[in-house]
């Protein structure tokens, strides 16, 4: 990653502001100097990032000049016609049309034929404001925004298991100090790069990584296991590898009886995913899935991440569940430097589930923490 570097003196008209990347969830810290043009920023020594950007970083002044950034509302020239031409208004006549439109709709419709769909970019605070503008300016409850077939799948699982819902409950220097880390579903080498500093530290110091997802990432090509089961197949994989940790007595169950409920439903549930149907299932072979369990079991400090690529499915919901219940069966979650997490897409996304929430219910067996 590029080296800090130092400020830029601000001159008339400038403010200098620290602030976040907009992008992914690490919300790198950035100090952004902008009025005179080009604006210009510089890392911050955030914890997750230390000093460091990734591309995309490095290059989000750039959308503040860009030619085709929007600085005024378009509204259509004739109203009545919706294939007339975006010309170019002023915000009172935009919003008047918006306030128009959202009236006749309602009346003739009814509340909910109005929706709202807002973004993980937005601030915590944006998402606040937009759930209460919906619910209460415009009461309706057709709200959603993009994370919907994103990390609500996550959410969804971590509040079934743990009744609420944390994300990544534990900082990223954790991941450089476990001794095993299982990632599913995720490339950070590629979607947040800054975060592949504490990755490397774990490795380095001798840390045993675990990736599954069928593409062979740069994320992958860097881990010591790589598991590659054919697409769709995250929740045999999971329920496979809860079977091999009962058949060989390597459930805490010392744990699960203090700390959990509903757990002979789970092991009933995971009966029928003997090793080899599961290979046959997934692909994965079974001396992998073998190692995969004993190496997470037998870790002093033991991780399972999972992400969209295990998330992103019509049983998003059970599959997230499942690596749950493989966490909590080897007493991970509570125990000093292990867990389970999600890696968030975006940082302040989690905010619009309080608002939008709207999860399916599911048959797959789950463990619940008490």
């Amino acid at each position: 990653m590029p080296a800090a570097v130092s400020l830029p003196t601000p001159g008339l008209g400038t403010r200098t502001t620290a602030t976040h990347c907009p992008y992914c969830s690490l919300q790198c810290g950035v100090t952004m100097t902008a009025g005179d043009r080009p604006a210009t920023l510089v890392p911050a020594d955030f914890p997750t990032n230390r000093g460091g950007l990734c591309s995309k970083g490095w290059s989000a002044p750039e959308l503040l000049d860009h030619p085709e950034r929007l600085t005024r509302p378009l509204v259509r020239a004739d109203p009545t016609d919706r294939t007339s031409p975006l010309v170019e208004s002023s915000w009172e006549v935009a919003l008047d049309r918006v306030v128009a439109a959202i009236r006749a709709t309602q009346r003739d419709h009814g509340r909910d034929a109005v929706g709202c769909f807002g973004g993980g970019g937005l601030t915590n605070e944006q998402a606040y404001q937009f759930g209460k503008f919906a619910r209460v300016a415009l009461r309706t409850s057709a709200i959603d925004y993009n994370g919907r077939f994103c990390m609500s799948s996550a959410a969804g699982a971590a509040i079934r298991a743990f009744g609420l819902d944390r994300g990544l409950p534990f900082p990223l220097a954790d991941i450089a100090e476990a001794d095993v880390v299982v990632l599913v579903g995720s490339n950070p080498a590629d979607t947040m790069p800054p975060a592949m500093q504490w990755f490397d530290a774990g490795r380095a110091r001798g840390a045993e990584h675990i990736v599954i997802d069928p593409r062979r990432t740069n994320t992958a090509r860097n881990a010591t296991l790589h598991l590659q089961p054919l697409p769709a197949t995250d929740l045999a994989l999971a329920n496979g590898l809860l079977h091999i940790a009962l058949a060989e007595g390597l459930v805490d169950e010392a744990y699960v009886a203090a700390r959990t409920t509903g757990f002979d439903a789970v092991r009933a549930g995971v009966a029928d995913y003997w090793p080899d149907r599961v290979e046959r299932l997934t692909g994965v072979p079974v001396e992998q899935l073998r190692r995969t369990v004993f190496a997470l079991a037998r870790g002093r400090r033991s991780i399972v991440l999972t992400a969209r690529g295990a998330e992103q499915h019509r049983s998003g919901v059970d599959t997230t569940q499942a690596w749950i219940n493989l966490a909590l069966a080897l007493g991970l979650p509570g125990r000093e430097g292990s867990g389970w997490g999600t890696v968030t897409g975006q940082g302040p996304a989690r905010i619009h589930l309080f608002e939008a929430k709207r999860l399916r219910r599911s048959s797959q067996c789950g463990l619940r923490s008490r």
